[in-house]
């Protein structure tokens, strides 16, 4: 007799039990599925319906935010997350919030001995500011007391509490010193940067002097009472002798992307003090939620940006673009930041961008640690960071701020720091909008070179056209400078560290102590070269000192360099990405709606992406700013690119035989309209003459009408060359600092070109990711057919080989994809 465990082995093969068995199960899987997808389809038809709702979720903050009982669940929040989070107390009999970051010794001196900033941290992680100024020593027998400016008040009895701390921290010996608050500016009208404003009007003291509450003119600002435009001055308060017009001046800068009405404040220190003195200017912007350091705060109110929006694949030359939607709102935003933050005739010029080092930003929070997280998530490294195609030194700027910022928010809970204010030149390599401003710029440098050399000159008997004077002496640009000049300018700012000495409760700063680096990253091998120098005498103590403190500048230069391949013309991913280049640079941040334009003195929203306009001015600064118009040998010198930059607005006016025209209404506080008719020029007619493409964009009824896509108007010179989305990649590997310790011995200097065809990092075809080395060591990389020179001195390209280690030596030839 079969046991248990044989006879259920037998059922198991027996095809008489097991087919129809089988067939039941089937039959039982299917009816499960049929069921769980109907029970699904309510939910799939849900997600339909909700997916548009969602995705305009940022509705709710722009208009039920505002709301009384937001404002009374935001507030409440924010007070209940705060005592577990903080610990950092005003006084040990003070029952009031206590604050996130130990800031009282704390103040930044914008002129000596009489102007200062001291942060006020509120709730979580906001931060306002209080702005002094100290009236003259000697002041006679009727001493007039300190003159107090606030920026956003979200907590008024913690600020109350703050100022008078530091009038005793800080002033105790200041023959009056009770501090007057004159002025409240709020950056925008979210409560928790505004719902103070009540209580300091009602306070005692406070509310006796307070009489200007600044706000943008469409904002709503709570209790505002002062309604500011773009380009604004703020009136800047006096009590008897104590004028504080005569050091610093406010202007005020829209920044329509978080709310419809936010405002930057600009406060300069004007150029001369008392004795007639010429000092440097300085621009301290109060950002408020429009720029963090590492970042920017969520574009609520802007246009509505969608998946298709963002997405940069399978865009044409002819795609629509909205200039006021989402990431692009933020973008333009920062540029106009960088252009007004220092007036042009006060910039300096240093290897990081004009006026980089003379403006620094106090936002409203203490995010920095933060956002630099989130960059250095493995997601965003990947997708966002393209860290192969930045300089090395800006990866471990942002590593080294990463660290600093870490260490001063996970100190003790008494002693954490804040990681504010930071400057623009530190933002242009740890802020990704910075990083993208700039990669921005270097589309508009290399489609305007390409344009000059392929389609000008071959289409236009006027080879020589120098940049007017007009534009250099707008810009105060010299007509060159060496690298040595740059250096001490900027060594003269840097070490300019003439401000008021510290004491143990009385921590100055000012724009040096934020300029300066935390780290110094360098290439080891320099540095052991001057050491060994140093050891056997050939190099003197004197050289080696200039030696090691250019050693940093080094990293400022990229380990890959890249090209257009010669002979072709952009295609249409790389003409889409210039487009955006152009609208984000060249033109100011637009209204979103036409009354916010008249209100706000904005530029108003235009319907579609060709019609905007674009100012040759703002686009040199922009340049300028970023630090794309150094003289240097690796690419185009300042006056080549602004004389090529003349030539493009001139040859896109003469475009079907005529100037373009366009319509400038001087009664809508269009800003545009106050600069020079011939720097503006429409968008579409920039790419009508750049890229030699039709100037309509084509509707949605035209993409599907044959007859009507052949009719589209072309450029003047229309060139058959080929078009391509490709880059010549140029690496030394046996230069290359960071692959020399690969090779074991130094090999023949020799340029290596390897070709790239897509702008991603996704699909880089870079010898580093390609298929064929990802399982092994790059043995070597050649070209199979040796570049040629042609006359004018040009590499012309020929086919490239990546050649790879992989048991058997295999050869892969990497062609063009056409996109």
């Amino acid at each position: 007799m079969m046991r248990l465990s044989e006879m259920m082995r037998e059922m198991r093969h027996s095809p008489c039990l097991m087919t129809p068995l089988s067939a039941l199960i089937v039959f039982f899987l299917i009816t499960l599925f049929l069921v769980s997808f109907a029970l699904q389809m309510p939910i799939f038809f849900l997600g339909l319906i909700m997916a548009p709702l969602l995705s305009r979720s940022q509705w709710l903050v722009e208009f039920l935010y505002p709301l009384g009982i937001a404002r009374w669940g935001h507030i409440l929040i924010l007070r209940w997350g705060s005592k577990g989070k903080n610990g950092v107390k005003l006084s040990e009999s003070d029952k009031s919030m206590n604050m996130h970051s130990r800031a009282i010794e704390h103040r930044t001196e914008v002129v000596k001995g009489r102007v200062f900033i001291h942060p006020l941290p509120q709730f979580l992680d906001n931060v306002g500011y209080l702005i002094v100024c100290l009236p003259p020593k000697r002041s006679g027998s009727d001493p007039a007391p300190i003159i107090g400016i606030l920026v956003d008040c979200g907590d008024a009895e913690s600020v109350i509490d703050q100022v008078e701390l530091i009038k005793d921290v800080h002033y105790a010996n200041v023959s009056n010193n009770t501090i007057v608050i004159k002025a409240l500016l709020c950056t925008h009208k979210h409560h928790d940067h505004t719902a103070g404003n009540k209580g300091l009007l009602e306070h005692a003291v406070i509310g006796s002097t307070l009489k200007d509450i600044y706000g943008g003119a469409i904002e709503k600002v709570p209790y505002c009472t002062k309604l500011v435009r773009n380009g604004d001055l703020i009136q800047i308060p006096h009590v008897g002798k104590n004028n504080m017009g005569d050091f610093i001046e406010i202007e005020c800068i829209a920044v329509p992307s978080h709310t419809r009405g936010s405002m930057v404040y600009a406060l300069r220190n004007k150029p001369a003090d008392d004795l007639g003195n010429q000092d440097p200017v300085f621009s301290y912007l109060f950002t408020g939620d429009a720029m963090f350091s590492g970042g920017a705060g969520v574009p609520f109110e802007a246009e509505l940006e969608f998946a298709k929006d963002k997405a940069v694949e399978g865009k044409t030359v002819h795609s629509r673009f909205k200039p006021g939607a989402g990431g692009l709102s933020v973008e333009r935003c920062f540029a106009e930041i960088l252009r007004r933050g220092i007036k042009d005739e006060d910039a300096m010029y240093f290897k990081e961008g004009m006026g980089s080092q003379q403006m620094i930003i106090f936002p409203g929070h203490e995010y920095t640690f933060e956002l630099l997280q989130r960059q250095m998530q493995q997601s965003n490294l990947d997708l966002n960071g393209q860290w192969n195609r930045h300089q090395p030194s800006v990866f471990f700027e942002l590593a080294s701020q990463f660290f600093v910022a870490g260490h001063r928010r996970y100190l003790p809970k008494s002693t954490k720091l804040l990681t504010v204010p930071s400057t623009i030149k530190r933002e242009l390599k740890v802020n990704p909008s910075f990083r993208s401003l700039r990669k921005r710029g270097e589309h508009i440098v290399t489609a305007i070179s390409v344009w000059y050399k392929y389609i000008h000159d071959k289409g236009s008997k006027r080879k020589e056209f120098r940049g007017s004077k007009a534009d250099k002496a707008y810009l105060s640009i010299p007509p060159t400078f060496s690298s040595d000049s740059l250096y001490q300018t900027a060594s003269a700012i840097s070490c300019g560290t003439n401000k008021s000495p510290s004491s143990e409760n009385t921590w100055n700063v000012n724009h040096a102590d934020f300029n300066r680096s935390m780290f110094t990253t360098v290439y080891t091998s320099d540095l052991d070269q001057i050491i060994e120098s140093l050891k056997s005498g050939s190099m003197s103590s004197e050289r080696a000192a200039i030696q090691v403190g250019k050693l940093s500048d080094k990293m400022e230069t990229p380990a890959v360099a890249r090209r257009p391949i010669p002979n072709t013309l952009p295609n249409e991913r790389k003409m889409y990405l210039g487009l955006l280049a152009f609208a984000t640079l060249g033109s100011p941040p637009s209204a979103m709606t036409v009354s916010d334009s008249s209100n706000m003195n904005l530029p108003q929203p235009v319907s579609s992406s060709d019609h905007l306009l674009i100012s040759k001015k703002m686009l040199i600064s922009s340049l300028y700013r970023l630090g794309l118009m150094i003289d240097d040998s690796s690419n185009a010198g300042a006056d080549e690119i602004i004389r090529m930059i003349n030539l493009l607005w001139k040859d896109a006016r003469m475009e079907r035989g005529g100037p373009i025209s366009f319509k400038v209404d001087e009664n809508k506080g269009d800003l545009e309209a106050e600069g020079d008719e011939h720097d503006l020029i429409q968008l579409g007619a920039l790419k009508l003459t750049l890229f030699s493409v039709s100037y309509n964009q084509p509707t949605w009824f035209s993409k599907w009408c044959m007859p009507c896509k052949s009719s589209n108007p072309q450029g003047q010179y229309v060139s058959k060359m080929k078009r391509s989305g490709g880059d010549l990649v140029k690496h030394d590997t046996a230069r290359c600092p960071m692959c020399s310790n690969a090779l074991g011995c130094p090999k023949a200097d020799r340029d290596t070109f390897v070709y790239d065809d897509d702008d991603s990092i996704d699909d880089d075809l870079s010898y580093g990711s390609h298929p064929s080395a990802t399982d092994a060591p790059v043995e070597k990389i050649h070209v199979m057919k040796s570049p040629t020179k042609s006359e004018d001195g040009n590499i012309q390209d020929g086919n490239i080989e990546l050649r790879a280690v992989r048991g058997v030596s295999e050869e892969k030839v990497i062609h063009e994809r056409e996109k």
